[in-house]
């Protein structure tokens, strides 16, 4: 066996574990689309039914951007390994993208109440420099256009 032939084995290989990855993908993301549907649908009708005090409201609304939030990771993650396996590259703005996202995440779920000033600082900075390395490659793309 030559080197060439060992070299498109392994892609073929590689090509069907991202295959793989991309549909187990998937089927997550439709799971946690149909969970954030009925979330929401069902708390609307509970918090029909219950009292409308802000209390319950808030943590509702909390409970229900989490879970969007988590989808929206899901769909960028399907869309970067889609990408992938067309033009066998990771895009930078994608991942970027992710973590923005991720990040924000994280930021809806936390108790600023019960937090570090050096936490918030950490995570603060994490988002400005995720953000400017968002910015400057789409601008890069831009430019080189």
């Amino acid at each position: 066996m030559n080197k060439n032939q060992l070299i498109r084995i392994v892609e073929h290989i590689e090509r069907a574990i991202i295959l793989i990855l991309l549909f187990s993908l998937l089927a997550v993301v439709l799971y946690s689309t149909i969970i954030f549907i009925s979330l929401l649908f069902g708390g609307i009708l509970s918090q029909y039914q219950d009292s409308f005090s802000p209390n319950n409201i808030l943590t509702h609304l909390h409970k229900i951007f989490g879970s969007f939030m988590l989808v929206l990771i899901g769909i960028e993650l399907v869309h970067t390994v889609k990408m992938y396996l067309k033009e066998d590259v990771v895009h930078v703005e994608i991942v970027l993208l992710v973590a923005l996202i991720g990040i924000s995440r994280h930021v809806i779920d936390l108790d600023f109440k019960h937090l570090e000033p050096l936490t918030l600082i950490g995570i603060s900075s994490l988002i400005i420099v995720l953000s400017g390395g968002y910015y400057l490659i789409k601008k890069g793309m831009r430019l080189s256009k």
